[in-house]
């Protein structure tokens, strides 16, 4: 990361990572818990005598700790409760109707980077945010109540399986219209698709990764581009290397993507007709060239991105869904050569 990233937001390991927290921060007492002496042996305490007692009655320190639990369940506990107070139960009730084409980006989205989620359902809609289980990238998804054909819903989380609610889905037409909702007798999710009726178990949202908190960043530039000239660009980098460098200089109307291998190497300048510059200001930064082709791959052709980069900072993707009724931001960490 260059030396002006911010240290409680980024966190420069390897390929790199986006070090936002998973609120709330784990304890450091777990990290360190191995070189701390133990206070108690429990197979010495089932052998030894009892400890002695002094004239006021209190215990030596061979007594056992009052608590049991280790810092690492206390960890676990707390990494699975939201603070910001949201529930982490299932919603009270929970019916929707959407287009089987939203339903299918959303799902293909997400599905890029994880396949279980916490979706945070409002009268006003769903959220999701998910990060990869490498700390490398991050999803920011929001689906309005209008992006439904119809939606009624109480506030609660859902636990799913992305990969088995996209099995269903998957056998729906992009015309057609796919009904969910939550069977408030069994606890599971009923998808229906043109007569198909689909049930499936909700996860334990308590046991999965908690959401991460979204990190901010002023980058200085900022430019919109279609995503096919995009994916031009990761499809010619995958030709020569591994990974692939996004740039462009302050003041000027290119936007360049390149890439260097053993022995050759590509570039592609965009300019014109291609991009919308919004914000020219001096950005370059290496990305892993997987993570660019599962998040480029799964934006729908013809969409319009705009991108937020800096030097040696994540790379923001940021672009509408179900006809502007919808918006993700993707945050992917700088590749970090050593």
């Amino acid at each position: 990361m260059g030396e002006g990233s911010s240290s409680e937001c980024l966190n420069p390991v390897g390929r790199g990572s986006l070090g936002w927290s998973r609120t709330p921060t784990m304890s450091t007492d777990s990290d360190t818990e191995p070189d701390r002496e133990p206070e108690s042996n429990p197979e010495q305490a089932e052998t030894e005598p009892p400890a002695p007692t002094d004239d006021d009655g209190e215990s030596t320190p061979n007594d056992p700790p009052e608590s049991t639990a280790s810092p690492g369940d206390e960890d676990s506990t707390e990494e699975t409760t939201p603070a910001d107070g949201f529930p982490d139960e299932p919603p009270a009730s929970f019916r929707a109707t959407i287009h089987a084409a939203y339903l299918k980006t959303v799902l293909s989205s997400l599905r890029a980077l994880v396949d279980e989620a916490r979706i945070r359902v409002t009268e006003d809609g769903l959220t999701v945010r998910a990060v990869d289980s490498a700390n490398v990238a991050m999803d920011d998804l929001e689906l309005e109540a209008a992006a439904f054909e119809s939606f009624e819903a109480s506030p609660g989380t859902l636990g799913l399986n992305l990969d088995r609610l996209a099995d269903p889905v998957r056998l729906a037409s992009k015309d057609d219209l796919v009904q969910l909702f939550l069977d408030p007798e069994s606890g599971k999710l009923i998808v229906v698709v043109d007569g198909l009726r689909y049930s499936m178990a909700c996860l334990d949202s308590r046991t999965l990764q908690a959401e991460p908190t979204l990190p901010e960043f002023d980058l200085p530039a900022t430019v919109t581009v279609d995503r096919d000239a995009l994916q031009q660009g990761v499809k010619a980098a995958d030709l020569v290397a591994d990974h692939v460098r996004i740039r462009m200089e302050a003041g000027a109307d290119t936007l360049i993507i390149e890439a260097e291998g053993d022995t050759d190497a590509v570039t592609l300048e965009l300019d014109g007709d291609d991009i919308d510059i919004l914000a020219a200001g001096d950005a370059s930064t290496l990305f892993s060239l997987d993570y660019c082709k599962k998040l480029v791959r799964t934006i729908p052709a013809g969409t319009p991105v705009t991108l937020d980069l800096g030097e040696d900072f994540p790379l923001i993707l940021s672009y509408e869904l179900a006809d502007g009724d919808g918006a993700i931001t993707r945050m992917l960490a700088p590749r970090i050569e050593t």
